[in-house]
């Protein structure tokens, strides 16, 4: 028995899939956006921290890259300008 297939085919179909590649690369742009975002942010803390003579364990730093919610990156980036060691900052 042969199966209609023309649905597939058609110019609805084609019209769909269109709209669902092109929601797919606008949710993989914001997605990428987002964690450039949090990569940069990290950077930053690590800077901030460096330039203070503040060093990092393996698994703080870890930690640090880690961490995608870019309110507790803002967080730890404002208390990097103050703590007097990395335990502060995670604490």
């Amino acid at each position: 028995m042969a199966t209609d297939l023309s649905f597939f085919r058609s110019e609805s179909a084609q019209r769909l899939r269109a709209q669902g590649r092109a929601q797919g690369v606008e949710q993989g742009l914001e997605l990428g956006l987002e964690q450039g975002r949090a990569e940069q942010a990290a950077h930053s803390i690590l800077v901030v921290l460096t330039g203070r003579g503040i060093e990092l364990s393996a698994s703080q730093r870890a930690e640090l890259t880690a961490t995608t919610d870019l309110d507790q990156l803002d967080n730890w980036l404002v208390q990097a300008l103050t703590v007097t060691c990395a335990a502060d900052l995670f604490d």
